[in-house]
């Protein structure tokens, strides 16, 4: 069905120092009911000790910040995650317009011809998924505001089965 492959790039690695160098520790640690240094072990990929399955959930949800999961995903080259839960329908035009901006950093990377550093990088790859995250849920605003009014429902479904009938000719 899905054919994942996981790629050679320290993608999940960079996920977990930009996560370390993003939050306090000292208070993660506690939150997280972990020692610091543990902590600090688990997200450095110079130590042996790895962040289990469990940890990174936790750790996502407790700060809300889904770089682990994006890092993760981006090593078996998967797009990043999109927590549906931050969907509200009245956010569409904030989804969109954020979704433009993301767009419009990365377009300026692009014109931009020097060197790319790892900061740099971060920021490229920050930007895009930012869009996508945002994409998805201006989608899903849409499908929303679809589903929630029964006669644009029934509009769409009807449309729908014209565009089908049509194409089957």
């Amino acid at each position: 069905m899905f054919d994942f492959r996981v790629s050679t790039q320290t993608h999940f690695e960079d996920a977990c120092r930009k996560f370390a160098l993003t939050h306090n520790m000292n208070e993660l640690a506690k939150r997280a009911e972990m020692k610091v240094q543990t902590l600090r072990n688990k997200l450095n990929p110079d130590q042996v000790h790895k962040l289990t399955v469990e940890e990174m959930l936790l750790l996502t949800d407790l700060t809300e910040d889904a770089t682990l999961i994006d890092g993760a995903l981006a090593q078996l080259s998967c797009l990043p995650c999109v927590p549906v839960n931050e969907h509200a329908s009245e956010k569409f035009t904030a989804y969109v317009l954020n979704a433009s901006a993301q767009v419009g950093t990365l377009a300026a990377s692009a014109a931009n011809h020097a060197s790319i550093t790892t900061s740099c990088r971060r920021g490229i790859v920050e930007a895009a998924n930012t869009g996508i995250r945002c994409m998805m849920l201006a989608a899903l605003a849409v499908q929303s505001r679809v589903h929630s009014n029964p006669a644009l429902s029934g509009t769409a479904d009807v449309l729908s089965g014209i565009g089908a009938s049509i194409g089957m000719v």
